[in-house]
């Protein structure tokens, strides 16, 4: 089943004037296989983070261009490599250290000190994020995390220092190396997720936003983005907190008024034809 934000993309692709085919990973067998012609480019919609990466990786490595790319993607699917990549690029980011076991945990929140984040590395919508208060609400998540991962298989995790917040968080959509759209997600606890109720506002992107998109898409390459920002209440510092290769955004548009899925249709023509300049090219040649 399609969900809403891949009805509204579907028909704004169409409006462009492209051929679209939806396909699950089955379909891609023909293409795979050398059956059938393959496409100008693979939209990427996978819901599923390992699928998402294996779609793009095989349809890359088969030829065929895709949005996002596959390194892309498998960097936003795992929170470590990005804090790794934002830390290379210069890119402000909490500080974030990966633990490899339950001692690492212990010591790495006391380094930081109290109170201090433990994140998995791949997730969303906010699961499996806990906020450590202090020594004793370590000790429980250490607690529960081994009653049901003694061996330590689930490792590693990250540990995260604590953004005191002004009660949201800002997700900024960013089309080829465009931000389009930034709102606010509002809520009284300390996790501002949609999925977890945090109200969505629209605000205006200032070029402080601007300057960590364009910093992101330095890094990343140009791609379809969800940017989640951080401001810290005590030093005002904006810093990029993750981002996600696969954002939603039937509802906020809805929202907001912004038609993000009309933005991306327009660039995936943009860069349908830019393949096809190449191909003609290529062929004259």
């Amino acid at each position: 089943m399609l969900r809403p934000d891949e009805k509204l993309l579907l028909n704004a692709l169409r409006d462009q004037g492209l051929r679209v085919r939806t396909a699950l990973p089955a379909d891609l067998t023909e293409v795979l296989a050398g059956r059938v012609a393959p496409p100008a480019l693979g939209l990427i919609r996978n819901l599923s983070h390992r699928e998402a990466h294996g779609t793009a990786q095989r349809l890359e490595v088969a030829g065929v261009t895709t949005l996002n790319r596959a390194s892309a993607i498998e960097i936003c699917n795992d929170k470590g490599l990005q804090a790794l990549l934002f830390a290379r690029h210069g890119i402000p980011h909490p500080v974030t250290v990966h633990a490899f076991g339950y001692d690492q945990v212990r010591e790495e929140v006391a380094g930081l000190g109290h109170p201090a984040v433990v994140k998995p590395v791949s997730g969303s919508w906010g699961r499996g994020v806990s906020l450590l208060a202090d020594g004793p609400g370590t000790e429980a998540w250490i607690g529960g995390r081994e009653s049901v991962d003694a061996a330590g298989k689930l490792f590693p995790v990250l540990v995260q220092s604590y953004v005191d917040k002004p009660g949201h968080d800002l997700r900024v959509v960013v089309v080829g190396d465009t931000p389009v759209v930034a709102i606010q997600r509002v809520s009284e606890d300390w996790r501002t997720n949609t999925h977890l109720g945090a109200e969505i506002r629209r605000t205006e992107i200032t070029p402080e936003i601007a300057k960590r998109c364009a910093q992101v898409v330095e890094a990343l390459g140009e791609g379809f983005y969800g940017v989640d920002l951080v401001e810290d209440r005590t030093t005002g510092e904006l810093m990029v907190l993750e981002v996600n290769a696969n954002p939603e955004f039937a509802k906020s548009s809805a929202r907001h008024g912004v038609d993000v899925a009309g933005l991306l249709a327009a660039y995936t023509a943009r860069t349908v034809a830019a393949y096809a300049d190449r191909t003609a090219g290529a062929d004259a040649g």
